[in-house]
């Protein structure tokens, strides 16, 4: 039977420990407020529920918590009652909470891991990876092993603006790569159970939020009309040592640069052509992992399709179009080609201006906008006022017309006859090559010429 008495830190502190049994007390000041008294002795709140059962809750030991601390907690937990909250269970389930966030904070990967789960789940081009790699070692290194719920908006802005002081477009490029990584970690990355690990807010949003991303001028650059002519006379005069030691290398940087000219690919496209895409019968070429992930089919035009088929000759068994000196994989990076020729011409350009020239062209020829876009593979998903072109089905015959059309503007007759015209040395031939191929232009050329004016 509990003893009901006003508490007060006399009365309390006279009152005998029992080794026996507990004994109850209960406040006559505070209604629900108690003392349990056994070997220690300890405060508790009481108070039956909406639903009729009696609840107890322990508050602390006496010694532990002073009256005054005691009473005001007892005064707490009885409102909590009074409304129906059960604070046992209460503080069971944050418990239970906070075992279960632990748990799930051990599993809450770094940046490191969240890549690597990344690239195993995404089809990434090859550029892409390249690129992606390139941000997490020379930009986001020192977070490789830093949780990602421990990256913070003010780190990425700070990172953010740092990069941009050496390269606003790098840095452009390391604020969205780190973007598409925190969305595809916080929609994708779960437990065992299929609970969702990491329950934040994407911190790189900051960066748009700020208006912090760099404003980057749209390249424009191209190969201009006037300069057209005396570009592909330069690539198909140049010689390279050691491109012909062996046949499948023949006149392999002319090709690859007229074969980004005469179909306006992409570097990395244009690299990695495999044969199997190519038809020689049709004279089609096919490439596949574009940029927007929609593989392109286009006919050649009659000299690109003749080149393709010289190639072919000497290909033997290699897969790629294009293959790398060890005859493994394909060629990469053939900047050296491209400042060679325009060392021999004076022309400045890079790999994608000549997508640009091929696009201008196609445009300048007054190609119809819709053959365009298929010819350089651009797509209308994001223009949803664009109906009509869901309706437009452009025909094989029509983009074999206009590139054939776009070819006869970038290569001139001349060109085509040192084409047509090409000298081919057996793989062990000693004499002199270089100056072989020069006087065989020269002889091509002051051939056309002596046709040209009959």
């Amino acid at each position: 039977m509990a003893q009901h008495i006003k508490f007060t830190k006399s009365v309390i502190d006279s009152i005998p420990l029992s080794e026996e049994k507990q004994i109850f007390y209960r406040d006559t000041v505070t209604i629900g407020f108690g003392l349990c008294v056994g070997k220690t002795k300890s405060y508790f709140a009481e108070k039956k529920m909406p639903n009729g059962k009696s609840k107890r809750k322990v508050i602390g030991k006496h010694g532990v918590y002073t009256l005054e601390q005691a009473r005001t907690e007892a005064k707490r937990l009885l409102i909590l009652m009074d409304e129906g909250v059960d604070p046992v269970k209460q503080k069971r389930d944050i418990r239970a909470s906070a075992i279960q966030n632990d748990a799930l904070q051990k599993l809450v990967p770094t940046l490191s891991e969240a890549y690597q789960y990344y690239k195993l789940r995404k089809k990434l081009a090859e550029t892409s990876l390249i690129a992606y790699d390139g941000c997490i070692e020379n930009y986001f290194n020192d977070w490789k092993d830093v949780k990602l719920d421990q990256i913070t908006s003010a780190m990425i802005i700070d990172r953010h603006l740092k990069l941009s002081e050496a390269s606003p477009s790098r840095a452009n490029l390391a604020s969205k790569f780190l973007h598409a990584l925190f969305n595809h970690t916080i929609s994708r990355y779960k437990d065992e159970s299929g609970n969702k690990i990491l329950n934040i807010k994407n911190p790189v949003v900051i960066v748009k939020e700020e208006k912090a991303f760099n404003k980057i001028k749209r390249r424009k650059g191209h190969v201009r009309a006037d300069q057209r002519e005396a570009w592909a006379l330069a690539v198909a005069t140049t010689y390279w040592m050691g491109e012909q030691n062996n046949d499948f290398r023949a006149y392999t940087n002319q090709d690859f640069l007229f074969l980004l000219a005469l179909t306006g690919f992409r570097r990395s496209e244009a690299e990695s052509v495999e044969w199997k895409n190519v038809d020689l019968q049709f004279g089609t070429i096919k490439i596949i992992n574009t940029k927007n992930h929609e593989d392109l089919l286009l006919p050649m035009g009659d000299t690109l399709w003749h080149i393709m088929r010289e190639r072919k000759k000497r290909a033997g068994d290699n897969k790629y179009v294009f293959t790398d000196r060890n005859g493994v994989c394909h060629i990469s990076d053939r900047r050296a080609a491209r400042e060679k020729v325009t060392e021999n011409s004076g022309i400045e350009f890079t790999f994608h201006d000549l997508r640009r020239t091929f696009g201008t062209i196609a445009n300048s020829l007054a190609i119809g906008s819709y053959t365009i876009k298929r010819l350089i593979n651009h797509t209308t998903d994001d223009d949803d006022n664009d109906v009509t072109d869901g309706y437009i089905q452009v025909s094989f015959e029509d983009l074999k017309k206009a590139m054939n059309m776009i070819e006869d503007v970038i290569i001139s007759e001349q060109v085509k006859a040192l084409i047509k015209n090409r000298l081919y040395f057996e793989k062990n031939e000693s004499r002199n090559q270089a100056n072989a191929l020069i006087d065989h232009h020269t002889q091509v050329l002051d051939n056309f010429k002596t046709k040209d004016t009959r």
